[in-house]
């Protein structure tokens, strides 16, 4: 059976796991809240909070922030078991994998199973704490980001944690903050998760964080850009990124068209590893004429092209809706 390239690509995306020393008392490990008026629902999850004043909600990156060095965002990663999540990001596993971290609890989180961890981020100085949560159908991961000298800011994201409440049966759709449309009919993949602005279908609508660039996906991602150019730009550095990682690019394709008079730039290519395993990658990026915003449509395929053509076709239905 041939192996899939386990490829780091473009998108580089981490939901934040850390390795750990236990330490106690370190945040609540037991958070009973009720869902009062006085609670606000981020946008796009099922996650109510009591975000201070001095927090701004960014769209294009879908979280609340501060100011640069200081933030939060919500992942939701439906289709999946909180038990198994749990099994991967245990402190032996996440050792094994070369990460550090200083803490890690237990947590019931409003009747769920949880966990919460805090550790160095891979930017020096910066800390990053995560709770995460979920049961026998979903998970969510509550991220959040902070100088390491700024012990305030961590007690206050650690607060915004605390205060939280999840509603489970909110009626959510998870593609409330995708300013774009796209025709999932042709792949049939199903939407698995969003991670920041990036919106993430898979076959299955199932999603492993440690395999979710080794098989067939495709991947929506809202940014600003300011004109074409620099859409391009984006796309090429992404590009030019993988030969850092050892990643050996050939039978690149590039052409510039324009989809409902909005400029377009598509880009394939295949990618081998140094064992030589393989996948094709599909890449449309479209600038919303008229505004800053540009969507990049990106599609692993780790099946010998099977879905290469309807990678194209889907990316091509993608409509702005503003």
């Amino acid at each position: 059976m041939k192996k899939r390239l386990p490829l780091k690509i473009l998108i580089i995306v981490t939901i934040v796991i850390f390795s750990c020393e236990n330490s106690k008392n370190v945040f609540p490990d037991e958070i009973n809240v009720s869902k009062t008026g006085s609670l606000k629902r981020i946008e796009g999850t099922r996650l109510f909070t009591k975000t201070p004043d001095t927090y701004s909600f960014f769209k294009n990156l879908i979280r609340y922030q501060k100011n640069d060095n200081t933030y939060f965002q919500v992942i939701d990663v439906p289709n999946t078991a909180f038990a198994e999540y749990k099994s991967k990001t245990t402190p032996e596993a996440i050792t094994r994998q070369g990460a550090k971290i200083d803490v890690y609890e237990p947590v019931k989180f409003n009747g769920f199973e949880g966990t919460y961890s805090e550790g160095p981020s891979k930017n020096e100085g910066e800390t990053k704490i995560c709770l995460a949560f979920g049961d026998e159908k979903f998970v969510t991961v509550v991220i959040g980001v902070c100088l390491t000298d700024d012990k305030n800011s961590k007690q206050e994201l650690k607060s915004i944690f605390s205060s939280s409440y999840y509603d489970k049966l909110y009626q959510l759709d998870p593609l409330e903050l995708a300013d774009f449309t796209l025709d999932e009919t042709i792949l049939g993949f199903r939407y698995a998760t969003k991670i920041g602005n990036i919106f993430i279908y898979t076959p299955d609508g199932k999603i492993e964080a440690t395999k979710m660039l080794e098989t067939s996906s495709y991947q929506v991602m809202l940014f600003d850009a300011g004109g074409p150019e620099k859409v391009k730009e984006f796309m090429e550095m992404s590009t030019s990124r993988l030969g850092l990682q050892g990643i050996e690019i050939s039978n690149i394709k590039a052409s510039d068209f324009y989809i409902n008079g909005h400029p377009a730039t598509e880009l394939s290519m295949e990618a081998k590893d140094k064992d030589n395993n393989t996948v094709t990658v599909y890449q449309l990026g479209i600038f919303n004429t008229g505004t800053t915003t540009a969507v990049l449509f990106i599609g692993i395929d780790s099946e010998n092209g099977r879905y290469f053509d309807k990678f194209r076709a889907t990316a091509k239905s993608l409509r702005f809706r503003q």
